[in-house]
């Protein structure tokens, strides 16, 4: 998976658990470009989508910051615990997990 990806999809698992709220600020590009040691255009391309998705905002001059978005359901965050917890003790890959989760859905 591209490392914008992987950026991408942690920063909006965190909008979506909560771990994020609305409001919260994030780390400029160049700041997570260099505690990550990667080109400062990966990162712009992860905000960039992030941004197009309405995630955060951003803007010239101005530090991205989470937009005020609806976190996932309790009831499905609590059965997301129960289905790693499943795939941890069957010693499962990640992928093979998610390629379980894609089959039944």
């Amino acid at each position: 998976m591209p490392v914008y990806e992987q950026i991408r999809g942690q920063i909006e698992a965190a909008i979506r658990t909560g771990a994020l709220q609305g409001g919260d600020k994030l780390p400029s590009v160049r700041q997570l470009a260099g505690d990550l040691r990667i080109a400062p255009g990966t990162v712009a391309k992860a905000y960039a989508e992030l941004a197009e998705q309405g995630l955060i905002d951003t803007g010239l001059g101005r530090a991205a910051r989470v937009r005020r978005v609806d976190r996932l359901p309790d009831p499905l965050l609590a059965a997301a615990e129960s289905f790693v917890r499943e795939a941890r003790r069957l010693d499962v890959s990640f992928d093979e997990a998610v390629n379980a989760l894609r089959a039944k859905w």
